[in-house]
């Protein structure tokens, strides 16, 4: 939540020369205007205010506050500087500010503001949430934790504060404790949908009658539930009746979820297929092999891709829990230089074109960039680095290129059993396929495609690891991954619930268990129910 000050009129009311006869009916009307969410209006009347009374740091602040609610980041930072420059101690200006930078990614300027926010307000518990959740982003948990149980110190019934340190304890693998922060949000709001819904995931429900069902149940009988909280809310139900062996009823649950959530984005089939034709287009097998020269001769980075869903994390928790094996999560650091490429080569060209022009200078920034991410939270000393971005299967021609002694695992599994844990998962809008069987076979299509293109391209054998061989036949195939790493058996492996390394993705609870067969060929049980989606979904 972002911070207005209500202006003091007392202190404009001699300059006031404007089309309004008093500050107050200014001030209601810019607020007014906010309030119905007409923020260009009410950033124009914080303006012609400054025009006159350019020394006012409450309406810097404030026309930031409407900036920023129109996205407009920059400008907004900008308004809460100048703002910062009339009061240095202005502890709302600073909590904004840092808000914006959080939302142009710069995290350690942002948590610089939040600092400079709680030395001028010590015990601000918005503030204290804010920063605890960007700590929680730096995956740095027990400073985050920390945090919250401040922020919760000066607010007790601060809700998200409960909420966000019961996601960052589930990150963890403290399922007691996190179960705990979840009962207790739900205690100040009974109606608040993510507690519900983190609950159904981190448990596992015997009956359908379970009181969490019955809340849950309850409250998509309310009229008027918003559509997110609605489809959240069935999200969880599905979870619960798949548990109880309901299946029928349960898929209906997550297709009411999807069909709703679905509408929030927008996929889109050509353009997926495009940018498949011209990777694959861009990096053939003469220009990987003739590329390869510039890249580092690190063997550090340990690349594990694939579809989401096909045990990437599982596969993670294992390797890792390997003394020479460390885990950096699940980096968008692939795609960030790749989305940059063109900047770093000096060429207008977007991705994959701008590789063409990738020099041996830019691949050296490159895979410093890229190494640096890596390490950054797990240090120098463990010879091999997991980024297990599923999603790197798109780049991994440019992964070749930069780092041509790097491993690269492919995590494969039965292509329904994926489909259909997509289908279950309410992942990040950002993964715009995931809401319809019928994206996700064209996306699923367009992957296998490109699968089969790296095979044939790459001058380094992929790995090829399948879900089904992980968890039927783990030592075997662990012991196999170890050997081509040139690495000792270390019996670790076999356990990786053990691992501490905090989890983000949607295996939290999974893969805080031990190692279990019941996802092997779960889409039997709605065979009936898929057959006529899924024709159409991997049909020609």
């Amino acid at each position: 939540m972002l911070k207005n000050t209500p202006p003091d009129p007392r202190k404009i009311m001699i300059y006031w020369r404007a089309r309004w006869r008093t500050v107050n009916e200014a001030c209601a009307l810019a607020a007014e205007e906010h309030r119905l969410g007409n923020f260009q209006a009410a950033a124009d009347i914080y303006l012609l205010v400054l025009g006159r009374i350019p020394d006012c740091a409450e309406f810097h602040n404030n026309r930031g506050v409407a900036l920023q609610m129109m996205k407009r980041f920059e400008e907004a930072l900008a308004s809460y500087d100048k703002a910062i420059s009339l009061n240095s101690d202005y502890a709302n200006a600073h909590f904004n500010r840092g808000t914006a930078l959080k939302n142009l990614n710069r995290r350690e300027d942002a948590l610089a503001s939040y600092d400079q926010a709680l030395a001028c307000k010590r015990d601000d518990a918005e503030t204290q949430n804010n920063r605890a959740v960007l700590l929680q982003q730096l995956r740095r948990y027990d400073e985050a934790i920390a945090s919250y149980d401040k922020a919760i110190a000066a607010k007790a019934d601060h809700v998200m504060a409960h909420y966000n340190r019961g996601t960052a304890l589930l990150s963890k693998g403290d399922m007691p404790e996190a179960e705990k922060m979840f009962r207790k949000a739900l205690q100040l709001k009974p109606d608040f949908p993510g507690p519900l819904h983190n609950l159904a995931k981190m448990r596992r429900y015997r009956e359908t009658n379970d009181p969490d069902a019955q809340t849950i149940r309850a409250l998509l009988e309310k009229p008027h539930v918003p559509p997110e909280e609605r489809e959240e809310l069935l999200f969880a139900l599905g979870k619960i009746y798949d548990d109880c062996g309901r299946y029928d009823e349960a898929f209906q649950y997550f297709r009411q979820a999807n069909q709703i959530r679905n509408t929030f984005v927008s996929y889109n089939p050509g353009a997926v297929t495009k940018m498949t034709d011209d990777i694959i287009e861009v990096f053939n097998r003469d220009f990987v092999a003739q590329s390869q020269k510039m890249g580092s001769n690190s063997q550090a980075p340990l690349f594990i891709v694939g579809m989401p869903r096909s045990g990437s994390t599982l596969l993670a928790h294992v390797l890792g829990n390997h003394p020479a094996i460390a885990i950096a999560g699940e980096l968008t650091a692939v795609d960030d230089l790749a989305s940059r490429l063109g900047d770093f080569v000096g060429k207008q060209a977007g991705y994959p074109q701008a590789a063409t022009s990738l020099t041996p200078a830019a691949a050296t920034r490159l895979t410093a960039d890229y190494e640096k991410r890596l390490r950054r939270d797990v240090g120098e000393n463990a010879p091999y680095v997991i980024d297990k971005n599923p999603l790197n299967f798109r780049h991994l021609g440019l992964i070749s290129i930069l780092f041509p002694l790097a491993r690269i695992i492919h995590c494969g599994r039965n292509s329904l059993d994926t489909s259909l844990s997509i289908y279950f998962q309410r992942f990040p809008l950002s993964l715009d396929f995931s809401f319809d069987l019928r994206n996700i076979g064209h996306f699923y299509r367009e992957y296998e495609r490109l699968m089969g293109h790296w095979r044939m391209v790459l001058p380094a054998p992929l790995t090829e690891v399948s879900y089904e061989d992980m968890v039927l036949n783990t030592e075997e195939t662990t012991r196999g991954l170890l050997d081509r790493l040139g690495l000792e058996w270390d019996p670790r492996c076999l356990e990786p619930q053990t691992n501490p390394c905090p989890v983000e993705t949607a295996s939290e609870w999974q893969v805080r268990q031990p190692i279990y067969t019941d996802s092997v060929e779960r889409w039997r049980h709605y065979e009936k129910l898929l057959r006529e989606q899924l024709i159409i979904s991997f049909g020609d």
